[in-house]
């Protein structure tokens, strides 16, 4: 297989999660300069509303993600994963011959999530509600699941404790343990990862 034009990379997972953490721990390493991040892009229109300008900051993310897929350029992008703008990016990305390389940070239990955020709050961060939380603790579970058949390079973290930890890999030929245990709500996506790749 000969290597891919460009490679996008997709930060996963629910609010509070810890996965704008994780990205940035790893940008460097992974020596891509194109970063969209929609909450940037907001407080960069307007530093002192940033919240009242999420729609133009979401237009302006999916403007540069199709710019990176039609020039074939390497970028990363954060997302709860919740709703369909990645996905079809990642089709997209998918048949402009782009590898698609996800990063999934879980925790396991949305109470948690839910505290993370109020805790981000208390530090000046962005506040999610509760009830978005909630939902998207099942969302985004279901379109990982969903759409795995769109992912290359699977890289599953749980960051339910304060240093996340890699506990499965999984390409189209193979998943590998990268921990003794694996927490419960890594199970389902392994089930499925075992059961698609006997499919193929």
């Amino acid at each position: 297989m000969s290597d891919p034009i460009a490679t996008m990379f997709v930060f996963a997972g629910n609010n509070g999660s810890g996965k704008s953490t994780i990205r940035n721990l790893i940008i460097d390493r992974l020596g891509v300069s194109i970063n969209i991040d929609p909450d940037a892009l907001a407080r960069r229109i307007d530093s002192e509303n940033p919240d009242q300008r999420k729609v133009s900051a979401g237009k302006e993310a999916i403007k540069l993600a199709r710019d990176c897929i039609k020039n074939k350029r390497d970028f990363t992008v954060e997302t709860t994963l919740a709703g369909g703008n990645v996905i079809r990016q990642m089709r997209e990305a998918k048949e402009n011959g782009i590898e698609v390389i996800m990063f999934y940070v879980g925790l396991g239990d949305y109470r948690l999530n839910i505290e993370r955020v109020a805790a981000r709050v208390r530090n000046g961060g962005h506040h999610i509600p509760t009830e978005d939380i909630i939902r998207r603790h099942i969302t985004s579970t279901k379109n990982l699941l969903g759409h795995l058949d769109l992912i290359d390079y699977l890289i599953i973290i749980d960051n339910s404790s304060s240093d996340g930890e890699i506990v499965l890999e999984a390409d189209r030929n193979s998943i590998k343990h990268r921990s003794m245990i694996i927490p419960d709500w890594v199970k389902e996506i392994e089930y499925k990862l075992v059961n698609g790749h006997n499919q193929q």
